[in-house]
Formats: structure tokens, C-alpha cells, sequence
């Protein structure tokens, strides 16, 4: 090969080069990514698992793992391997796999666990990536909150030998919050509380000597707890009677009412007269554990035949009467130990109801409280003002719910156990004085429910559904935000989210209004995983109670039905919603529904029946233009078949003119050709031929 002729043929070598990927290492092509990375862009989880699941065991390989399992929804499988790993040396593989324990446990519903994780993350992060990696998510700084204030309250209810952990968890998840949200109100205000639990000595109660409530009214509050104890309920509301103020008086009967019937009672005198605390008291579910758990609150029944026959003796027997019968009683060689404990916290429920207090303070050192039901305990923390350690048992430990119920009773009796935390029980607040007064105390757990009812109230979201979901969960408002929360999942097409939301409410415990909205939640889940029978199911249970669908679930529901073939149920459900078409919220959810009336109408063979609810729709939609032009396209589909060709055609062109798709367009021009072809053939345009 000549010169000339190589100089010729090598820019071209080399362009092919480029273009190609041939030649030597300087025009070599890009490096594929590995099956892997390729999957991972993808999105290809269950195929990457499978990979992941035949390799070996270094960090980078466990990591992977463990997100790919993150990834694919199944965060049980995510956290089991990333728990069965010792700390990572590396620091930012360490960081990952806390980071990512911390994201399982609040996918899995548990955001105290997560927070603890995440905390632990933290501490290994510099602060610039820790500030910025708190705020990446917009929801962790109410998680992290809310769950402090768990923690902090919970405190007082875990075994003294796991304090001092407690304690430097609380000090480490604080300190790390301050340096991201330093000035909100939460941290500014809730600095000082923390110092509180370095105190060694025990908690005493703070007596509110005032109008409202007073030393006799404890004692009278105190026989009543003790009669309830043994479920008199009668007796118990009887001896209130004597309360000196009436809406105390009716607070502590609603109790009654609570604890015996199971339904939360009537607030709005609360409302009325600005006590935002005891109405929150009530609406925010305190009680419900021993709603759940009878035993909680009265003394239990010893497992023998003969307990039942003599208890009924010492029921119709005046209070010291009974007391001479039991002193008989336990002094027999016969009896078990069960019975003998049990005598004795009767004896001391009899000895309230005797009104002796001097002789109830002598039974009650002479008995072992972790015997004792919660409210005799309350019962006696509100007689001798017993500091807090006195109430408390070791049933308690563990269970922030426990401590909720002491502390409020408490504070309705006048002794608020944790003044620095909570604000005065019967004190009113106005509207205007509530945000400021939330805000300087934003450990108290009331005024964090009556802030989240309100916020509710005004306009419900996901951030003030998911805090009071998990702040409260066995209230109205915790029942109604489960409900919230699994209808934005089911819209959002994440089912698992739903049905995880939706268990966790008691439809028949707040009423029909709640089993309706439950219903409807439940409806829209059940229509997107194809539960048709359910859903159908539960429709029809909304209906026969009164109720209604709204209307763009129940226009789901109807096309379900009409892409099953049962058009007869559809058009019955369609026509339902287009019968309040003044109530549908807009034009288009109008024209929507009458464009879907008209479709079954054409189902059914019905074809004058849809024309007509094609031009109708047409005629008083135009701006519906998707709705109004497709309605004209079937229209002039029936006119073709009609043979009024001329109608047909008028009909295509609009379409032509206005369809926003170019495929609609082209099908309209499609038909319009079509349609003069056939008039060419058949010779239109000629004078009609008279037959006579």
C-alpha cells in the first residue's frame, strides 16, 4: 500500500475507531457496568436479591444486601441481616448499616426504635452530615420529638437499673436535636427538663389547695376509687355526690362511666368551659388500658368455687361489717395464700368505704402494693399524698400508659406529681392563650393532643395524621388518622401501608361515623389489590347504614364493576352519583360520570339512550375537553351507523379541531375519510328519487 493511500484509509480507521469501538486502548468503549449495578439502576430488586443471596459475607456484599432487601419491601428480612452483623470498622459502612436499621424500624411501625438507631448513626457522623442528613427528611424532626417526649415520660416507669441508660440516651438524642433544630420551641423549652431527672430523691406530689378542689373532695374521690376497685359502680358515683365542685364532680363520674361502659363520655363541658386538659383527658384515650384489661383497675378473683358465693356476702354487707367478716376469715389455717392476699386488698377497699382514713393508711403498710390494682393505688397516692415511687409497682414498668393514668387522675384530684412538665389540670385556657401555653410546655401530653385535635380539625395532613396515629393511638383522633393515612397509601398505590394503617383501628369501638370512614378506607385498599368482593362487601354495608361513598371512590368502585361485566350494577351505582351531581365537587368529576353512564348505556345495546348522554355531556361540558370529545367521537360513530352521515361528520371535525391528542385526531380523520369514501360511492349529493 502506498503513502498517498494510507494517508487516505487511516482517518477513516480511526472515525470507525470512534465510532465503533475497535482499535487500541485509547478508543476502547466505556467499561460496562457490572449485571449487578445494571440491575440496581434499574430497579431490578427481586433479580439483585437473588444475586446478592449467592455471594459471600464482606460488608459492602451485607450492605447490599440488606438494601436490596430495603428495597424490595421486606424490612423484617432488611433488619434481621443488618441486627446479625457485628459494627462494621469502617466508619461510613458503620453509619449506613445504622442509618439503614434506624429506616427498617420505622418501616416496620416502631419510630422509637428507629430514632435509637438513627441516634446511634449520628454519633459516628461529623455535624455538617448530620445536620444535613436530618433535614434531608422532612418528617424526622416530629418523629424525633415526639419520640423524646416518649422516652422522657417513660423514664419513670422503667427499673431502676436501667435508668442511667435512659438517662444518656435521652441526653445523646436531645443534644444531637439541639444542633439541627436549636431554635424551636420544643428544644428551647424542654432544655431544663432534663436536669429534673438527675434528682435521686423521690418524687413528691405538688397539692393544689384551691376552689375548685380540696382536701375533702380527695378523700370523698379516694372512696370512690376504692369502691370502684371492687366494681361497685353505684356506690362509687354515690360517694361523689359529696365532690364540693360540680364539674370535678362530673369529671370523676364520667370515669365511672368510662371504665364500666367502654364509651368515651360527653367532653363538651370541658369545651365549653375552656379545660383543655380534662377534656383532652377523655378524648385522648387515657383510660383505655384499663378499659381493655378490667383487671387493671379492680381486684381480681381468686380461682376457687366458694370466692364468688362469699364475695356477694361481703357486697350486701355494710363497709364494717365486711371488714369484721374478712378479720374472721383470714385468720382460718384453711385458706390458700391466694385467697388470704386477696381478703387483705378487700380489707383495704372496705376500709376507704368506711370513710376511717387513719385506719386505711394502717391496712395499706400492712399489704404489699405490687398486689394491688391501679386504682387502689391511686385510691391511696390521693388520701396520704404518697410520693410517686408509693404508687408505682412493677406491673407498671414498661408501660407509659400506666403512668399516663396515674398522673391524670392525680392531677383531677389536685396533686400534680410533675409540675415542671404539665400544666395546671383545671386551669381554662382561651383560644388565643393555647399556642403559647402548648408551647412553654411541650411535654405535656394533653396539650400535645389538644394542639394535634385542633391541627386536625382545621385540615388534616399526613404529618399531624402520622403524630397522632403514634402519640395516640387508642383515641378517636388516632382511629380517624389510621384511617386518613391508609387512604393516602391506597391512593398512592402502597397497599402494604394501607392494610398496615387499617388494622390497627377498632372500627365498632367510636360509633358508625368512624365504622363508615373505616368502611371507605377499606373499600379503596380492597378495590386496588382486586378484594372485589369485599369491596362490594363493604359497600353495600355503607349503604345499608345510610351512608355514601364519596364519589370519586364510589366511580372507581362502578368501573371495577363494569370492567367485571356486571353493567347493570355498574349503571345502578353510576346513576346513584350522577342523581347528586349538584353535591360532585367539580365539572370535570361531572363529565366523567356521564361520560361512564353513557359507555354502559352503549354496553348494554342501549344505543339511543348513550347518544343521548353523549350529546348532553358534550352540550354541557365543552370545557371537560378530554370527557366532551371523546363523548363526540362515540356520538359520531352511532350517527355513522345511523347512516346520517352529514351529522357524523360535523361531529369529527370538532373533534379534529379540538383533540389535545394527536392519535384522537387522527382516528377522528380516519372516520371523516372514511365516511366520504362511502358518500362518493352511494353518489351524494344527487336529487332525491320520489317513488310515486
Amino acid at each position: 500500500m502506498n503513502l498517498l493511500l494510507k494517508k487516505k484509509i487511516l482517518p477513516s480507521l480511526l472515525a470507525a475507531a470512534v465510532l465503533f469501538g475497535a482499535g487500541g486502548n485509547v478508543f476502547a468503549a466505556k467499561k460496562k457496568d457490572s449485571f449487578e449495578t445494571w440491575l440496581e439502576k434499574y430497579g431490578a430488586w427481586d433479580i439483585l436479591e437473588q444475586n446478592y443471596s449467592q455471594t459471600g459475607d464482606t460488608p459492602e456484599l451485607i450492605l447490599k444486601r440488606a438494601e436490596t432487601a430495603f428495597n424490595l419491601g421486606r424490612y423484617s428480612a432488611c433488619l434481621e441481616t443488618l441486627q446479625s452483623t457485628p459494627a462494621f470498622e469502617d466508619n461510613s459502612q458503620e453509619i449506613t448499616r445504622l442509618w439503614l436499621g434506624g429506616k427498617c424500624q420505622r418501616a416496620l411501625g416502631d419510630p422509637v426504635k428507629g430514632v435509637i438507631w438513627f441516634s446511634q448513626a449520628a454519633r459516628l457522623m461529623d455535624q455538617k452530615v448530620m445536620v444535613d442528613k436530618f433535614i434531608e427528611n422532612s418528617y424526622l424532626k416530629s418523629i424525633w420529638f415526639d419520640v423524646w417526649r416518649s422516652l422522657y415520660w417513660g423514664y419513670r416507669v422503667i427499673p431502676e437499673s436501667s435508668r442511667e441508660s435512659r438517662k444518656m440516651l435521652l441526653d445523646q438524642t436531645f443534644s444531637q436535636a439541639e444542633q439541627v433544630w436549636s431554635k424551636t420551641y420544643f428544644i428551647l423549652n424542654s432544655k431544663s427538663k432534663l436536669n429534673v431527672l438527675n434528682s435521686t430523691s423521690d418524687i413528691l406530689p405538688e397539692v393544689i389547695n384551691s376552689t375548685i378542689i380540696n382536701d375533702d373532695d380527695r378523700m370523698v374521690i379516694a372512696k370512690s376509687l376504692a369502691a370502684a376497685s371492687i366494681g361497685e359502680w353505684d356506690k362509687s358515683n354515690h360517694a361523689l355526690e359529696a365532690v364540693s365542685n360540680s364539674t370535678v364532680q362530673t369529671f370523676w363520674k364520667s370515669v365511672n362511666q368510662y371504665l364500666e361502659s367502654g364509651k368515651t363520655p360527653d367532653a363538651s363541658l370541658y369545651n365549653e368551659g375552656n379545660l383543655i386538659r380534662p377534656e383532652s383527658f377523655f378524648k385522648a384515650g387515657v383510660l383505655e388500658p384499663a378499659v381493655v384489661s378490667p383487671t387493671l383497675w379492680q381486684l381480681g378473683a381468686p380461682t376457687s368455687t366458694a370466692w364468688n358465693a362469699f364475695r356477694n356476702k361481703l357486697m350486701e354487707m355494710n363497709p364494717q361489717e365486711a371488714l369484721q367478716t374478712i378479720d374472721r376469715e383470714t385468720g382460718s389455717l384453711l385458706l390458700s395464700s391466694d385467697l388470704v392476699n386477696a381478703l387483705q386488698n378487700y380489707r383495704l377497699a372496705f376500709a376507704f368505704l368506711t370513710g376511717d382514713m387513719e385506719f386505711a393508711e394502717k391496712t395499706l403498710k400492712r399489704l404489699d402494693k405490687e398486689t394491688l390494682p391501679l386504682s387502689l393505688r391511686i385510691a391511696s397516692g390521693i388520701a396520704f399524698k404518697l410520693p410517686l415511687s408509693r404508687v408505682l409497682s412493677t406491673a407498671d414498668y414498661g408501660k407509659n400508659e400506666n403512668l399516663y393514668i396515674i398522673s391524670g387522675l392525680s392531677e383531677a384530684a389536685g396533686l400534680n406529681y410533675f409540675s415542671e412538665i404539665n400544666a395546671p389540670f383545671w386551669e381554662a385556657f382561651s383560644a388565643k392563650q393555647l399556642n403559647p401555653v402548648i408551647n412553654a410546655n411541650p411535654l405535656d401530653r394533653l396539650l400535645v393532643y389538644a394542639d394535634l385535635a385542633k391541627q386536625a380539625d382545621t385540615e388534616q395532613n399526613a404529618k399531624t395524621a402520622r403524630r397522632s396515629a403514634f402519640l395516640f393511638p387508642q383515641s378517636k383522633l388516632g382511629a380517624e388518622s389510621f384511617i386518613y393515612l391508609a387512604d393516602q397509601a391506597a391512593m398512592n398505590r402502597d397497599f402494604n401501608l394501607s392494610a398496615y394503617y387499617l388494622k390497627r383501628v377498632d372500627q365498632d369501638k367510636f360509633g358508625p361515623e368512624l365504622r363508615l370512614k373505616w368502611l371507605t378506607a377499606a373499600v379503596e385498599y380492597d378495590l386496588a389489590v382486586g378484594n372485589d368482593a369485599k369491596a362490594m362487601k363493604a359497600y353495600n354495608e355503607i349503604l345499608d347504614s345510610g351512608g355514601t361513598l364519596p364519589a370519586d371512590k364510589e366511580l372507581k368502585l362502578a368501573l371495577m364493576i363494569q370492567q367485571k361485566g356486571d353493567l347493570k350494577k355498574a349503571q345502578a351505582i353510576l346513576e346513584r352519583i350522577w342523581s347528586g351531581r349538584d353535591q360532585l365537587e367539580n365539572d370535570e368529576l361531572r363529565a366523567e360520570v356521564l361520560f361512564w353512564i353513557a359507555e354502559g348505556e352503549h354496553a348494554m345495546g342501549r344505543k339511543e339512550k348513550a347518544l343521548k348522554h353523549y350529546l348532553e355531556l358534550a352540550w354541557e361540558f365543552p370545557e371537560q375537553n378530554i370527557w366532551a370529545v371523546t363523548a363526540m367521537y362515540r356520538a359520531s360513530m352511532i350517527y355513522e351507523r345511523k347512516g346520517q352521515f352529514e351529522t357524523a361528520k360535523r361531529f369529527l371535525k370538532t373533534v379534529i379541531k379540538r383533540a389535545d391528542r394527536k392519535a384522537q385526531k387522527e382516528a377522528a380523520q380516519a372516520r371523516l375519510n372514511a365516511i366520504d369514501g362511502k358518500l362518493a360511492k352511494v353518489g351524494a349529493g344527487k336529487e332525491v328519487s320520489f317513488p310515486f
